[in-house]
């Protein structure tokens, strides 16, 4: 199946919104023939702690994520219509999956709130560097030095082939990466250091550094979230 992934923008001051994700849009698509399953990240009032970890490059991030992995054969148009309904605009990203560490460790039953939270980060190609080299050092080098430096549970890298929406061309890959509730408070549960002030350090260095070498700064978005799977 092919995994598609819609950024959504919400009224925020409709608190009803993000609700009707769950109880709305999920059970329609549910219903699509050729979906097969479905996925919501939220920025709710959950990961509010993880605030400090939000980095917003955009002039406007997204308020929701909603993940469809679907038939080749299923037309994308007709979900797009569906999903306009919950939202007042949306991108859809097509993207190629890689899965580097999968969730063994606190999986939820469907439709309940994966423990701890999910950090989506939007990631560009910078200028500087050529797409391939770029794309070579983030899955050959980088995902070594991420999984081994922090207290990672779930890790995966959705690397975009095509976009349609407003910010279409935007970005080149979207990340998903959960962590412990504790992380979003704690930089020592983040880079899995607990007790060790030096390894923490260290950790934290290893991972700005390699970070360097293939993102710049000004230009990424990273977005704290809640994950339920369904």
């Amino acid at each position: 199946m092919r995994k598609v992934i819609y950024l959504l923008w919400l009224d925020t001051s409709d608190e009803e919104s993000s609700r009707a994700l769950h109880h709305g849009l999920v059970p329609i698509l549910q219903k699509v023939a050729g979906v097969g399953r479905v996925q919501l990240n939220i920025a709710d009032d959950d990961v509010a702690s993880a605030a400090p970890l939000r980095m917003q490059s955009s002039a406007s991030v997204f308020d929701a994520m909603c993940c469809v992995w679907l038939d080749d054969a299923l037309a994308t148009d007709s979900l797009d219509e569906l999903v306009q309904r919950f939202s007042i605009q949306l991108s859809r990203y097509h993207v190629d999956e890689v899965e580097r560490l999968a969730n063994t460790m606190h999986r939820a039953e469907p439709g309940v709130r994966t423990p701890g939270f999910s950090q989506v980060a939007l990631l560009r190609c910078p200028q500087r560097l050529e797409y391939q080299s770029w794309l070579s050092y983030w899955q050959s080098t980088h995902t070594t030095i991420a999984l081994e430096t922090q207290s990672t549970f779930r890790y995966v890298q959705n690397i975009v082939s095509d976009v349609t929406g407003k910010d279409a061309g935007a970005y080149h890959a979207i990340v998903e990466e959960c962590f412990p509730a504790l992380a979003m408070t704690d930089s020592a549960v983040f880079y899995d250091a607990v007790g060790d002030s030096l390894k923490q350090e260290n950790n934290m260095q290893k991972m700005i550094d390699s970070c360097i070498n293939f993102i710049d700064f000004d230009e990424i978005d990273v977005v704290p979230t809640s994950e339920y799977c369904y």
